[in-house]
């Protein structure tokens, strides 16, 4: 998994547990919780509606739906920082779901918005819900931050966004949904990147735990269960854990009745895994059929899926296909502009290009060899 990616779970785990740095005396919450099998996170009373339908939207890849109520939460709340949460958060899903860098100074703006009304707000009165939308705007400013290189920035927010957690959980210990950022916090602190260990080399090793919790969200949570099944697939691949990661991504296209972007996209990886070539073939084919005409392009995501389908091609033994395939996808890298793209959940750009020329040379060579 690439650094940014990485370094981006890390940073909005600390922002949402809030508790990378915490004394001692908080191990309570190195656990995963003993609560009934029907206990859910509680219910947001004044947005938990429309937020429901945004990420009923968002989950199913129609951004444009979410759009209009977003709108209509901000007019009828102008004074409110969740509806300008929720439009960061819904552009921000849209870049990663797509690769797409379009909408980076919308969501810059509407971060900024929740935070002065979040501080507006709490200075008047303490309300949880405000605490989480403000915390979660800090994680958004961050991440930008460290995007930019801004490390001493990202840092600053990290620790404003730990600050409005805290206080969030010391009013309400039920809200389920924050064992997505602890879960993540667990692992990923000290996974196998030597970039995370080298921020945080003197931790102890909390990898299942962290996979346990995030489990728990996924059964536990209102609001973040299926962010959580995507955090977790990542999670899974990472700790090379394959057999759980299909049996996650076939739970999440069942769960839902229909396969978004991204449950497609870890579904052909994984198949790639376990060498089900005709698999990955025809779940990459259909990421390109959805990606391919959209009105945002992603250049270096439409390599990524002709790579995919041209080694699929390669080892069932239809060089001539898979040579032709590797060529255009060589070819359209060309035109890939870094300044608008983001990268992928698992490989940068620069890795999928390495081993699409290594394809490349490969089935030259095995064609070169059957011609002889």
């Amino acid at each position: 998994m690439n650094r940014y990616k990485i370094f981006f779970i890390f940073l909005v785990v600390l922002l949402i547990s809030g508790f990378s740095l915490l004394p001692a005396e908080d191990k309570l919450h190195e656990i995963v919780p003993d609560v009934p099998p029907d206990a859910k996170s509680p219910v947001d009373t004044l947005f938990g509606e429309p937020l429901t339908r945004i990420i009923e939207a968002t989950v199913s890849d129609n951004f444009d739906m979410a759009v209009p109520i977003v709108d209509s939460l901000q007019k009828k709340y102008p004074d409110e920082p969740a509806p300008y949460f929720f439009e960061a958060a819904l552009l921000q899903n849209w870049m990663s779901t797509l690769r797409i860098n379009q909408f980076e100074k919308e969501v810059e703006e509407n971060v900024q918005i929740v935070i002065d009304k979040g501080t507006k707000i709490l200075a008047e009165r303490n309300d949880p819900w405000i605490h989480f939308y403000l915390g979660g705007a800090y994680g958004y400013r961050g991440f930008a931050r460290f995007r930019k290189w801004n490390f001493i920035g990202a840092y600053k927010d990290a620790s404003k966004g730990i600050d409005q957690f805290k206080k969030l959980l010391e009013i309400d210990s039920t809200v389920y949904d924050v064992y997505l950022g602890l879960g993540s916090y667990y692992y990923w602190r000290t996974a196998k990147s030597s970039f995370i260990r080298i921020i945080a080399f003197w931790m102890s090793d909390k990898r299942e735990l962290g996979i346990e919790q995030l489990k728990f969200t996924i059964e536990h949570g209102r609001y973040a269960p299926d962010e959580t099944i995507y955090v977790l697939l990542a999670t899974y691949y990472d700790a090379k854990r394959f057999e759980e990661a299909r049996e996650l991504v076939n739970y999440a296209i069942s769960k839902k009745g229909f396969a978004n972007l991204t449950d497609l996209y870890f579904k052909g990886r994984v198949a790639a895994v376990f060498e089900d070539w005709k698999e990955v073939e025809s779940t990459f084919s259909e990421i390109l059929s959805r990606i391919e005409n959209y009105k945002y392009p992603s250049i270096g995501y439409q390599v990524e899926c002709k790579y995919w389908i041209a080694k699929a091609k390669g080892e069932n033994g239809e060089l001539d296909q898979a040579l032709q395939l590797a060529n255009q996808a060589l070819e359209l890298s060309k035109q890939r502009n870094e300044d608008m793209e983001i990268e992928g959940h698992i490989d940068s750009f620069k890795d999928i290009k390495k081993s699409l020329e290594e394809l490349f040379k490969d089935l030259n060579k095995m064609a070169l060899k059957g011609s002889l």
